[in-house]
């Protein structure tokens, strides 16, 4: 006959068995810190600082040509990165060359969030036929490529920063609206939206009140990474030509002036090459490692 103590655990075999795995899993899970998410803040940030610290001051004139000085390599007293093939000082032109790219990448991807946003929301409330006209709309633009826009835009207002800002904006306006708009619908779905439209709110009270903060991380996340594309698309246009130009300093200008001397001075490539991983290995490390912070399903396939 069994007695009620064969089917407890005596306190000595709980012992035996150790803690919990998953419970321990659990806990380190918790105590982990987002490495990718650590890094890419503190590259950003750098990156932030020394654009900052262009707007006060820089070792010497970027512009300033001075042909005794030509080609100085790394180390030289009075410039320490060095100098170009007129004497101007490189280390000063990355510095301007980082406000230049947080002033054209930061400024388009905030018109395309804003514009993409509005456009988005739009097509989440509004009728299908209006959802479809701006679907269509998105769909037209992202089949331009936006090289191809840019020498374009270059070619009828000129090259600069602000033909610059427009061509990325109007690139990015559509990605912002696909992504927004499927955000959209998916808060518009749950319960506490068709709640709110029993009691009478109106659409754009919903927009304000429930759709805009549930989405805002997703928000964030895209435009940390189209910050970093911005970047990227910049150099390029630039070093094409249909981009920055002089007075103004970009990276991607600075590697179209240093292709002149690749093989002699080759470092003058290597700097501008390099600040621009930096800057976009930074953004997107900070932006992957925000949506695993920010976004409750990865937090609820990670638990």
């Amino acid at each position: 006959m069994s007695t009620a103590a064969d089917g407890m655990i005596t306190a000595g075999e709980l012992a035996g068995r150790g803690p919990d795995p998953a419970g321990a899993r659990r806990g380190r899970r918790r105590g982990q810190v987002n490495t990718g998410l650590v890094v890419g803040l503190v590259m950003t940030v750098t990156f932030l600082a020394i654009a900052a610290l262009s707007l006060v001051w820089t070792p010497a004139d970027p512009n300033a040509v001075a042909p005794a000085d030509r080609l100085l390599p790394f180390g030289s007293p009075g410039h320490l990165i060095g100098t170009d093939a007129l004497g101007r000082d490189i280390a000063s032109a990355l510095m301007i060359g980082a406000r230049t790219s947080i002033v054209v990448a930061a400024g388009a991807a905030l018109l395309g969030l804003v514009l993409g946003t509005v456009a988005g929301l739009t097509a989440a409330s509004a009728r299908p036929f209006v959802d479809e006209t701006v679907m269509r709309g998105a769909d037209i633009l992202l089949s331009i490529p936006g090289v191809v826009f840019a020498l374009v835009l270059a070619a009828t207002v000129g090259a600069g920063v602000g033909s610059t800002v427009f061509a990325l904006s109007v690139f990015f306006t559509p990605s912002f609206t696909r992504v927004v708009r499927a955000a959209a619908l998916r808060v518009l779905g749950e319960d506490y939206v068709a709640a709110a439209q029993l009691y009478g709110r109106n659409r754009l009270f919903i927009l304000a009140r429930h759709v805009l903060p549930n989405i805002f991380s997703v928000l964030i996340v895209q435009f940390t990474l189209y910050f970093a594309v911005g970047i990227l698309t910049e150099a390029g246009l630039s070093y094409l030509g249909v981009g920055v130009n002089r007075p103004d300093i970009s990276w991607g200008m600075l590697l179209k002036e240093a292709q002149e001397t690749v093989g002699v001075a080759s470092p003058l490539a290597i700097w501008p090459g390099l600040a621009i991983v930096f800057a976009v290995l930074g953004l997107n490390l900070l932006g992957d490692g925000l949506r695993d912070v920010l976004d409750p399903r990865l937090r609820k396939r990670a638990s």
